[in-house]
């Protein structure tokens, strides 16, 4: 009979993230995730299957929490270019702020297993998914031009969504990401300011 789990599989996942999140895939070591999650190698493997698995099951936590902030800003009614404001707005850089990990593992296509990059390409559909409800409702109100292909826009939206994220790195300026936002909702509705 084996011995029973001392560590909680949540709070394991919690830390590898935050590691993965902040060193990606190829950065981090077996032996950061042992001390970071105070799980042994064998422990790891054992619940995980090792490093490979371990990432895969931290991203998915990661994806899941990124949704949720997603479906939180732009699943609200009125669907309309209110949400996307609302949620470009609540996106916040901060001293510590490190990018988002599932742009990091896109940018790692050729290190990450298949799996794992198919898991942040679905969720960056999904994401393009969202923006398109509501820029189609912008249209249907008319406050996007009709001749607009809104899903083009949908994924231009994404594409400045993963642009802040990485900017964000560079330079955390909140007033400027405010400015670029503003620009691109004056853009959507057929008028630069």
């Amino acid at each position: 009979m084996g011995r029973p789990k001392s560590y909680d599989r949540d709070d394991v996942l919690a830390k590898a993230m935050e590691l993965f999140w902040a060193k990606g895939f190829e950065g981090t070591h077996l032996a950061e995730l042992v001390s970071v999650t105070g799980v042994n190698r064998f422990g790891l493997y054992s619940e995980f299957g090792g490093k490979e698995g371990l990432f895969q099951s931290a991203l998915e936590l990661y994806l899941r929490e990124a949704l949720s902030e997603y479906h939180r800003s732009l699943e609200v009614q009125p669907f309309g270019l209110e949400n996307i404001r609302s949620y470009f707005r609540s996106m916040t850089y901060g001293k510590s702020y490190r990018g988002c990990f599932l742009i990091n593992t896109l940018t790692e296509k050729h290190i990450v297993a298949e799996a794992a990059f198919r898991a942040a390409a679905d969720v960056l559909l999904e994401v393009d998914a969202l923006f398109l409800r509501n820029l189609q409702a912008a249209q249907a109100d008319g406050t996007i031009p009709p001749d607009k292909n809104v899903k083009i826009l949908a994924s231009l939206l994404s594409t400045l969504d993963s642009g802040l994220a990485i900017r964000g790195i560079v330079s955390p300026d909140e007033a400027a990401k405010n400015d670029l936002v503003e620009e691109a909702i004056g853009l959507l509705a057929g008028a630069a300011r």
